[in-house]
């Protein structure tokens, strides 16, 4: 058995479904994170619920580290612990489907290199595998773009690599956008990235935040901006990436204004330019 970690955000029958889910294909042990920063209120309802049920563990966390912050610190706990082995990250807003361990297990076999194995995604009716990130229009994209490479959502990947206690995630990232700097820096270092094309995970995305909500706006806004400095290697390529993604970030957010009826969306592209937005 490997070990998973889900981050709890203030949905307790949320992240519930998700802890059943891992129960039942036999991830273990199930550490859960909380981020919910209500003085524990909701995960003290996720405990009573969990009482009885071996293997998960809580981490009582007084303030929201954000998703990579959150799951760095919930991997080092792991490790802390006397954990060492693969580690699964999922969203608590996913369902993983039974099978899926055996299944995400299978590329370790022979792994001789750091590896990260994702799942395809259904979500909102769709599906999706391998994302592209053009870093120079800041656009994500199903398919190829000149330019672009492919990255792994960061919804759902097991993670194997010889040391836990340092930081998968980059800092920097609230949320949005870490599991494009991710797929990104971990090839560059000489590790794999795997997609399974057989095995699927539903999730229901944004299920935290919301489509079109402040929060949603803000750091999606913030973590484009931020790939502009983390995609480059000189300050001059940064300069040039933010400036050839301001069209393409202006007319996101206007298109998405326009669809969800809201001036959010506007308000966080304005806000890239804050220095504390």
């Amino acid at each position: 058995m490997s070990a998973a970690i889900t981050i709890h955000f203030r949905d307790p029958k949320l992240t519930a479904l998700c802890i059943n889910s891992l129960l039942v294909d036999g991830w273990a042990p199930i550490l859960i994170w909380d981020n919910s920063a209500d003085d524990g209120k909701t995960l003290r309802v996720l405990q009573e619920a969990f009482s009885e049920t071996p293997g998960i563990m809580w981490t009582d966390n007084n303030n929201n580290l954000g998703f990579g912050k959150g799951m760095n610190a919930a991997m080092a706990e792991l490790e802390r612990l006397g954990y060492s082995g693969p580690i699964l990250l999922v969203n608590n807003d996913a369902r993983i489907i039974k099978g899926m361990h055996a299944a995400l297990h299978a590329p370790l076999r022979a792994a001789t290199l750091p590896t990260l194995v994702a799942p395809r995604i259904k979500q909102n009716g769709r599906e999706h595998g391998w994302l592209h990130y053009q870093p120079w229009l800041a656009l994500v994209t199903r398919k190829h773009l000149p330019g672009s490479f492919a990255y792994l959502s960061g919804c759902c990947l097991l993670v194997h690599r010889i040391d836990n206690t340092q930081p998968l995630f980059d800092r920097d990232f609230f949320m949005y956008g870490e599991d494009v700097e991710l797929s990104w820096r971990w090839e560059k270092q000489g590790g794999k990235l795997v997609l399974l094309d057989g095995v699927w995970l539903h999730h229901a995305g944004s299920a935290s935040t919301g489509q079109a909500s402040v929060t949603y706006e803000k750091y999606t806004a913030k973590s484009h901006w931020l790939l502009a400095g983390k995609l480059t290697t000189a300050h001059w390529q940064t300069v040039l990436a933010q400036g050839l993604r301001l069209p393409s970030l202006s007319l996101r957010a206007g298109v998405r204004a326009l669809r969800y009826r809201t001036l959010e969306p506007l308000r966080a592209f304005i806000n890239i330019f804050r220095v504390n937005p």
